[in-house]
């Protein structure tokens, strides 16, 4: 026989009142986790967006003409195109600078044949790859199991995506990837 203490109301009451304290702190703590990554992220880019101004900076002035130097006679834009290779640069949050030539296209991954190999543990053999078309640069996921991000938002497998100038995640692993 059911004892009338277990019919009352007050033990459902407690219950019901522990289990939302028990979801209100999870979701509080949830909350933190979330804050704390995207402060994280923030300086991470930030620290990418400084080093891209310096490497802006530094070509401006390799690049910078002595005052009454004569100004080079106009090329044709395919002409130039042809002649030298687009580039990629890829810059590590460590500060390594990769500067990758770029005819079509670029293979990313872990194999010793891409372009631009990167021995580490969740990076695939051939991970993704950047196409050049018609003035366009699109990505490519492989089918990766640690999938593809570019500027925060997972690039779909196998699905050509536009790209420009932002930051480039494989995995666990994050680059800023300039352009131009």
């Amino acid at each position: 026989m059911i004892s009338g203490s277990f019919l009352s109301p007050v033990p459902v009451f407690l219950s019901a009142a522990l289990l939302l304290g028990i979801s209100i702190m999870s979701f509080s703590v949830f909350i933190r986790l979330n804050r704390r990554n995207k402060r994280d992220f923030d300086k991470k880019l930030a620290a990418y967006n400084e080093a891209v101004e310096k490497i802006r900076q530094q070509e401006e002035a390799k690049n910078a003409k002595p005052e009454g130097a004569k100004k080079p006679a106009v090329v044709k834009a395919e002409a130039s195109i042809a002649n030298s290779p687009r580039r990629i640069q890829f810059m590590a949050p460590n500060g390594a600078s990769y500067d990758v030539p770029m005819i079509e296209s670029l293979t990313i991954g872990n194999n010793q044949r891409c372009d631009l190999c990167i021995k580490k543990t969740g990076i695939e053999p051939i991970h993704c790859k950047i196409n050049y078309e018609d003035g366009i640069y699109t990505i490519t996921d492989n089918g990766t199991a640690s999938g593809t991000f570019f500027d925060g938002n997972r690039v779909a497998p196998n699905t050509p995506t536009e790209i420009k100038t932002g930051v480039l995640q494989l995995g666990r692993y994050t680059y800023f990837m300039t352009i131009g």
